[in-house]
């Protein structure tokens, strides 16, 4: 159950606190069953999420390489994988009614939840800002000649004004825009590799076609499938929290990684390999004509306006007082800027070693609320949480060092697993002494979720 507004006893104007909290769009807050959305919207805003122009270049990848069989089954088993994490964290996100950052006041306590809540932050409006100098470039890639429209910065900003205005409305902006641009995008995916497959004659003469020994296999495609979606699992909950059944949030992750994701690997691998070509954009332009601007924009509207409302909505929690609107527009812009003119180019490298820090949170986060606490989660006005949780930080530390040394497999579900079973093993061993592992005190969340640090009772 979400917890009662009037929680704790507080003489606080309602109005005004839910008016407040409306405004952050529920960042630091269970989101009512009164706010919840329709089924149809949180499944497509699930599903715009992941339908990444990444997965079309995940699939340009196996192109030339391996056959069209092994291809898809490289991108069935990945996606798989992704779906298991990503459909266990959306259960979690419907069942609370919160996102991520504050998913972690249980499992890690207060300050770790800050900790995870910056990393994020940085990575995500990181990523933003990458993802509109990516976009920028793509589009000049594709229509060169275009004009002043299509300039590599010029685009980068006029796409990255269209990501913020969503994020800026928050989740309802998302929503509206998958509402109809996550059918759009399955449907111009199955019409590719429809295109793509009649281009050389029929699914026979596709399949003939001669493949290269470059040493990729399935195993090794289906890592790369897994990798480029693995940071994505752990962000399910911001949007699931909005969810009215656990059932349907979870079925939409699923749905969104075994079948949208898929489609979209698939476009990526069909049209390289009809067009000779493992350049993405010609390859588009070549068996969709104009219509692939309309694959590019919806996909990477979606996509990328949404790691600007999970980089704000970390914010939120952060700042639980702020005003989310505003934090949106001033992060955004500077981000758009900074990625058109291609300046965040130079901190790639270091987004990606923060990224390595967040993927460890699922495998903790997983195993606190499914096999430790057993979901008894609890958020709202005087919730208590501890300072902090040692063995969740431990886990969290052994995670992220395991995905950043270890070379072998993919690096993300390496941190996932370690993380899982450090905080699962340390958790039965120290399950008789949480005054051990629990520290730094109790603090309580007021109407708004923010937090301080509960005041002994004075004895009369």
């Amino acid at each position: 159950d979400i917890p009662n507004a009037e929680k704790g006893g507080n003489i606080v104007n309602n109005e005004e606190r839910i008016a407040k909290l409306v405004q952050n769009d529920w960042s630091t807050a269970p989101v009512p069953k009164e706010y919840r959305r329709s089924d149809y919207g949180v499944v497509a805003t699930l599903v715009g999420q992941i339908i990444a122009l990444s997965g079309i270049y995940v699939g340009a990848s196996m192109s030339g390489q391996l056959t069209i069989m092994e291809a898809l089954l490289a991108t069935v088993i990945g996606s798989a994988v992704l779906a298991l994490i990503g459909g266990l964290l959306s259960w979690i996100g419907t069942k609370t009614g919160v996102g991520l950052s504050m998913l972690l006041r249980e499992s890690f306590g207060c300050i770790g939840s800050y900790i995870i809540a910056v990393l994020l932050v940085l990575v995500c409006i990181g990523f933003f800002g990458i993802q509109c100098g990516f976009f920028g470039a793509t589009i000049h890639a594709m229509f060169p000649n275009a004009g002043f429209i299509t300039d590599t910065t010029v685009a980068g900003i006029w796409g990255g004004i269209l990501m913020v205005t969503t994020a800026y409305v928050g989740y309802k902006g998302v929503e509206w825009l998958s509402n109809f641009a996550s059918p759009i995008i399955l449907i111009m995916c199955l019409v590719a590799v429809i295109f793509a497959i009649r281009k050389v004659g029929g699914l026979a003469e596709f399949n003939a076609l001669p493949v290269e020994s470059t040493g990729v296999t399935v195993t090794s495609a289906a890592v790369t499938v897994i990798g480029g979606y693995a940071m994505g699992t752990c962000l399910q909950p911001d949007f699931s929290r909005y969810g009215r059944s656990p059932v349907v949030s979870t079925g939409g992750s699923v749905f969104g990684f075994l079948i949208a994701n898929v489609f979209m690997t698939m476009a990526g691998y069909c049209v390289c390999v009809a067009c000779n070509t493992p350049d993405v954009p010609t390859a588009l332009i070549q068996i969709l004509g104009f219509a692939a601007l309309v694959l590019l924009v919806f996909a990477q509207w979606t996509t990328n306006g949404g790691n600007l409302y999970f980089g704000t909505v970390a914010l939120s929690t952060i700042l639980p007082k702020g005003n989310k609107h505003i934090m949106t527009l001033v992060v955004g812009a500077i981000a758009v800027i900074a990625g058109a003119m291609g300046l965040m180019d130079y901190f790639t490298s270091f987004l990606s070693i923060l990224a390595v820090g967040i993927s460890p949170v699922a495998g903790v986060v997983i195993a606190d609320y499914f096999f430790i606490k057993k979901g008894r989660y609890q958020y709202g006005e005087g919730t208590k949480h501890y300072f902090c949780n040692l063995l969740a930080l431990i886990a969290w530390v052994a995670g992220s060092v395991v995905g950043f040394a270890v070379t072998w497999g993919v690096a993300a579900i390496n941190s996932i697993a370690v993380a899982f079973a450090v905080y699962l093993v340390l958790s039965v061993i120290f399950k008789a002494h949480p005054e051990k592992v629990c520290v730094g005190g109790v603090y309580v969340e007021d109407e708004f979720g923010a937090i301080s640090k509960e005041q002994p009772v004075e004895k009369e």
